[in-house]
């Protein structure tokens, strides 16, 4: 019976590691996306205004500046290319690492380290594949009546237990997922 409720309490254990370590995954895949798409957004931000800037440049400024249109055109290119290059080689600092917080404080995983938590979910999955196959494992043979009415005692508890935990469960995945 104990090997039961340790089989219980790990199993318990092994769906609040899976829990944070579905969170700290989330976190990651969401940081990543949200910065590709922070670092797209600001790529084609810079990109347009570089076209607009150089179209109205070209057609109006530049050639009053420079005496030559060429080279008035170049110089704006250069200097936005320049913009460009720079957001792109800073991309880490200034677009993912702020969106990394800011996901890691969505999700709660602030200052968690990732590969510990990731590690103490496999240790807690082996941990229940163990209590689970020593829970089933058949009891030796009883020696006297006595030892076979215990056996048969425990297995009706542990059944009963299965059960109830069942209900536990099932009640709770209602309870969840019921509409507010």
């Amino acid at each position: 019976m104990n090997e039961t409720q340790d089989f219980f309490e790990q199993l318990k254990q092994y769906f609040e590691l899976q829990k944070r370590s579905i969170a700290v995954t989330t976190a990651e895949g969401l940081s990543r996306v949200l910065s590709a798409v922070i670092a797209a957004i600001v790529l084609i931000m810079l990109g347009s205004t570089v076209l607009l800037l150089l179209a109205f440049a070209a057609a109006h400024w530049l050639g009053e500046l420079t005496g030559s249109p060429s080279l008035g055109f170049l110089i704006l290119f250069a200097l936005f290319l320049a913009v460009f290059i720079l957001v792109w080689m800073k991309r880490e600092k200034w677009i993912k690492q702020p969106m990394s917080s800011i996901t890691e404080d969505v999700f709660g995983v602030t200052g968690l380290d990732k590969t510990k938590v990731h590690e103490e979910a496999a240790r807690s999955q082996q941990q229940l594949n163990e209590s689970f196959n020593a829970a089933i494992a058949p009891l030796p043979k009883a020696k006297n009546r006595i030892e076979q009415f215990s056996q048969l005692v425990s297995k009706g508890t542990m059944i009963f237990e299965g059960v109830m935990f069942g209900l536990k469960l099932v009640r709770g995945f209602r309870s969840a997922f019921r509409k507010h």
